[in-house]
């Protein structure tokens, strides 16, 4: 986390790591110990949420904490938020959090990857890339974007399945849809005959989709049969 540290003097307000989030959250509290002096023990300055989909009610905490003055007079608030995605609705209610925190106040957001935030929050933050995207799909990759690609429609709806729960209890994991939605439109660009008119279509329907994954109960399967009838 060398950028985060290059930045000692100057402490910002706002952080995006973007990566692994476990691997993070402990060089992260590795930081605060030994570089910042900053106690993650036992402190009622240091605040940490760990959510799958951060909601409203979510961020209401995160703003009731920050709103507040340290305990003690002088010391820093370090609020660290562990998350796969945010709601729209909890991102535009976080806007002000980060754009303009409590005095003495640092917020670092955690996330494995920043492609389902707003455009009006990633400005207000400063982001620091953790992970390549490379190692980060071998972590995550269920389908590969290719085999998908010279697939026949009916053959992909089979092949979106890895995707789906497979019983009640199974969950849908949102960040390997979007890491697979991140592979497939890296590997139409790179396919330079697939570049006309038409895959300008193509790639704004693609983050029209990795958008709607960011909602509060995105309808996967329907985001995955749709990709798969249109490419």
């Amino acid at each position: 986390m060398a950028l985060l540290i290059d930045t000692l003097k100057n402490l910002h307000h706002a952080y995006l790591l973007e990566g692994e989030k476990e691997t993070i959250f402990q060089e992260l509290l590795d930081f605060l110990s030994t570089k910042l002096n900053f106690s993650v023990s036992t402190n009622p300055d240091f605040w940490v949420g760990d959510f799958d989909s951060l909601g409203i009610d979510d961020s209401r905490a995160i703003k009731s904490f920050q709103s507040n003055k340290s305990f003690a007079e002088g010391n820093k608030k370090i609020l660290v938020v562990k998350t796969n995605f945010i709601t729209h609705e909890a991102q535009n209610s976080l806007l002000k959090v980060f754009e303009e925190p409590t005095e003495d106040t640092h917020l670092f957001l955690i996330m494995p990857s920043s492609e389902s935030l707003l455009p009006t929050l990633k400005s207000r933050l400063m982001i620091i890339s953790c992970l390549n995207s490379q190692s980060l799909n071998e972590k995550t990759h269920k389908l590969s974007a290719v085999d998908f690609l010279k697939a026949s429609i009916t053959k992909r709806l089979e092949l979106i399945k890895v995707f789906l729960p497979k019983s009640k209890d199974d969950k849908i994991s949102k960040f390997e849809v979007i890491n697979f939605l991140n592979e497939l439109e890296q590997t139409l660009y790179e396919d330079k005959k697939t570049l006309n008119s038409n895959m300008k279509n193509i790639f704004s329907e693609i983050r029209q989709c990795r958008s709607y994954l960011n909602d509060q109960s995105p309808s996967v399967k329907m985001i995955l049969e749709h990709l798969s009838q249109i490419i």
